[in-house]
């Protein structure tokens, strides 16, 4: 059944594909120019930097400040508390190569890597100041403060899921640059062909809404909010129901930089209906 299901999916979207090629045209060169605009320069210097840190005595620092209170608040290793610093100013999917980067250090085992995983759905503030024009700027703050809160109440939620803590300490690694900027161009080209698929398939669906749009990509559907005429709150709601899904890309993303660590996403899925009945909550409550 699960074939058949796949055969007629693929079918329809193929035939989709060929009655409209120039809506996927359009779609892809959106892509390019979203990763051209907004994604690459916001992501590519911090990639660099956490590698800079990764090689310097930052890291340690890092974990010396929140390393205990990380550790007892959400049962993982302390180590994790870079990968959510870091992902509060770099956003997704930049966390999930912070992970794997303590993956292959061996100082986080898979299950303390997806948990991490699972509350550190955080956006690069700069991306999304951006493209919430439609937005004023104490909404944009408010919005990336309560996914904030909601990240870590996921969090504490999910302490408890399979509490065996790594406690291998980690070994400082030797800054190359050239190294680096390999591995940073990369992780750039991997989220360039995702974001470009999804915008394709996007552009290509009969219907067109930011919420559909959002599913796929979630830059180019937020960006469409500001083009529908509707109240402010709404625009709220449909920003907040794509920032707490993230959108296939970004899962795409995300599991394509940690194909190797072959981690059980059953709890990041879950954790993102309760992000989403959260912030939803959160969003009727106050604002």
């Amino acid at each position: 059944m699960k074939k058949l299901i796949r055969i007629v999916f693929i079918l329809i979207i193929l035939i989709l594909f060929y009655v409209n090629r120039d809506m996927a045209f359009e779609g892809i060169i959106r892509g390019i120019n979203i990763w051209n605009n907004s994604l690459f320069p916001s992501i590519f210097p911090i990639l660099i930097i956490s590698d800079f840190i990764l090689s310097s005595d930052l890291i340690y620092y890092i974990n010396k400040i929140f390393g205990n209170l990380f550790r007892r608040l959400f049962k993982v290793s302390s180590y994790g508390s870079y990968v959510f610093i870091m992902s509060m100013f770099s956003g997704c999917p930049s966390n999930a190569k912070y992970i794997n980067d303590l993956i292959n250090s061996k100082v986080i085992n898979k299950d303390e890597a997806i948990k991490i995983l699972s509350m550190s759905l955080l956006y690069n503030p700069l991306l999304i100041i951006a493209i919430t024009p439609y937005l004023k700027l104490n909404k944009q703050l408010f919005i990336l403060i309560v996914n904030l809160i909601c990240n870590i109440i996921v969090g504490l939620l999910n302490r408890n899921y399979k509490a065996n803590i790594s406690t291998n300490n980690y070994m400082k690694k030797n800054f190359n640059l050239v190294n680096s900027i390999s591995n940073a161009i990369n992780t750039l080209l991997l989220i360039l062909g995702s974001v470009c698929l999804f915008m394709g398939l996007s552009f290509i669906l009969p219907f067109s809404h930011p919420l559909i749009t959002g599913i796929f990509e979630i830059t180019s559907g937020i960006s469409m909010i500001n083009l529908f005429e509707v109240d402010s709150y709404y625009k709220i709601i449909f920003t907040v129901i794509m920032m707490s899904f993230g959108g296939l890309s970004i899962l795409m993303q995300i599991k394509s930089i940690l194909k190797d660590a072959d981690l059980d996403y059953s709890l990041y899925y879950k954790s993102r209906i309760i992000h989403l009945v959260l912030f939803m909550l959160i969003i009727l409550v106050l604002a």
